[in-house]
């Protein structure tokens, strides 16, 4: 058996491993960055779709707060203007009590061993009236 290879031969066969292998590998690399790539914009739009998301539910979160923050601001207001009419009313109550308070005082100045029974009953009266 003979071993020999012409030089056509030698040539031909380092041609086909040099283009053939080449073309594969370029067919291979090829169709593997397409897939990559594909990859990449598959991560990126779902890298999208979760910001989305995260943004619709960070949007919900505030408006729900801003809704019960609505609520408590409205539930203090009325509380406030409750406390307001309670300021007023006891307000009117202490300047009457400060006035009954200063009558008496004044009738009490006014009273004597002679006058007695009438200042006392013009006390009664004005408490009397004081209450109403």
């Amino acid at each position: 058996m003979d071993m020999s290879y012409s030089a056509f031969e030698i040539i031909s066969v380092m041609l086909n491993l040099l283009f053939g292998g080449g073309i594969i590998a370029m067919l291979t690399i090829k169709s593997q960055r397409k897939k990559a790539l594909a990859e990449a914009q598959g991560a990126e739009a779902s890298a999208e779709s979760i910001e989305l998301d995260n943004m619709e539910k960070a949007v919900r979160i505030w408006r729900e707060t801003a809704e019960a923050f609505k609520q408590e601001v409205a539930e203090s207001r009325a509380k406030y203007e409750e406390i307001v009419a309670q300021v007023s009313e006891l307000k009117k109550s202490i300047d009457r009590l400060n006035s009954t308070n200063a009558k008496i005082l004044r009738l009490l100045d006014k009273m004597s061993p002679s006058n007695f029974e009438k200042m006392v009953s013009e006390i009664r009266n004005e408490l009397e009236h004081a209450r109403t």
